[in-house]
């Protein structure tokens, strides 16, 4: 029996060579996609890049980013995905504590920050005193830091596909053949899982914001509310087969929700969710409006002690500890209500803060929010 060489080999494989998996500039196909990864991985392992390897990746989202990503991975490298916008300050930070042995950027640098570009230059750099990875994650991330300093936060390959599990089983995501126009950073939890990994779960097709794309043909958009702010806006030309609408990692106000109602006829959804612990809730129809962020996704553990949520990990997501990880659970630090009929949860506001005004909407994110 042939065994897997690497945790995400299945979801790369999956479909015929010619089957359609991004469009850009340009259309891609997913043998496109597995010729690439595979060039890929055996250039990084001519850079000496192998099991156990550490790896930051920074610079233009771009499908050479992507495909990077799965070619590390199928080396079994521990990379850490550092968004565009990063400042000096926070990437020093984080490769003062993590030390990675290589430090891959993609476009160059001093350039103006695009939201996406097909291809573009790879730089390796090997960094000196870099050490391998010395735990189990295979990425790394930066968390936003909205409950103080930031975090260099891990995923696991079990946690990561536990959570395509669960985001596949909530009704109304994206599915076979649907084309998904992708605002949010592929470099962020919910963009990476619940945008690529997704579609290359589901056979969803992806839509990146380049100028060629044909976004206007988008049955799912996947964004932040600063997105869809711009997209109820009266020059924005409607969309010709938008079903569902997912918004998160801000918060999301009333208006922005009727604007893009009323320009495209669709209620937009939200996702709730922390870098830690992936996706919490789903609502992708808009059924709870601004209210509230759907119900739990099937097989997350959560509770809500003192008026907040708390989610059941297995195991610490943190790469460096700072304080005694006791295993259980992990507050979100959010104050939440739980709608006894629906199930739905509602998002109060941070512990501790007790001056939210009644008429503001509740704090909202997508996997990113820490």
């Amino acid at each position: 029996m042939r065994t897997r060489s690497w945790w995400g080999e299945d979801l790369l494989g999956r479909g015929a060579d010619d089957e359609p998996w991004a469009c850009g500039e340009r259309a891609v196909t997913r043998g496109k996609l597995r010729a690439e990864v595979a060039w890929l991985a055996k250039a990084y392992r001519h850079h000496g890049i192998g099991a156990g390897t550490t790896v930051a990746l920074h610079g233009t989202p771009s499908f050479t980013q992507l495909w990077s990503v799965f070619a590390l991975w199928e080396l079994g490298a521990q990379i850490a995905l550092i968004e565009q916008k990063t400042c000096l300050a926070e990437m020093t930070c984080l490769l003062g504590r993590w030390r990675p042995q290589y430090f891959v950027t993609f476009g160059g640098s001093g350039r103006r920050h695009r939201p996406f570009t097909d291809e573009c230059e790879v730089l390796v750099r090997r960094l000196p005193d870099g050490e391998p990875a010395s735990t189990g994650h295979c990425l790394l991330q930066l968390s936003s830091g909205t409950t103080g300093a930031g975090k260099l936060i891990g995923r696991t390959p079990e946690s990561i596909l536990a959570e395509l599990g669960r985001i596949a089983a909530v009704e109304g995501v994206p599915g076979p053949g649907e084309r998904v126009l992708l605002l949010n950073s592929p470099a962020r939890s919910f963009g990476l899982v619940g945008g690529v990994l997704h579609g290359l779960d589901t056979a969803a097709v992806l839509l990146f914001p380049a100028p060629a794309a044909a976004t206007r043909t988008a049955d799912v958009v996947i964004g932040e509310p600063r997105h869809f702010a711009r997209l109820g806006e009266d020059s924005v030309e409607p969309f010709t087969s938008l079903r569902a609408a997912i918004s998160g990692g801000d918060v999301l106000r009333h208006d922005v929700f009727d604007r893009f109602r009323d320009r495209h006829g669709v209620r937009i959804g939200q996702a709730y969710g922390t870098t830690e612990t992936g996706v919490i809730s789903m609502d992708v129809t808009g059924r709870f409006a601004v209210c509230g962020v759907g119900k739990p996704v099937p097989g997350i553990r959560i509770r809500v002690a003192d008026g907040v949520l708390d989610v059941h990990l297995a195991r610490s997501p943190y790469v460096i500890e700072t304080d005694p990880w006791n295993g259980g659970w992990l507050s979100t630090g959010d104050r939440v209500r739980r709608d006894p009929v629906t199930g739905s949860l509602q998002l109060l506001g941070r512990a501790g803060d007790d001056r939210r005004d009644p008429d503001r909407p509740p704090a909202v994110a997508a996997s990113a929010r820490r």
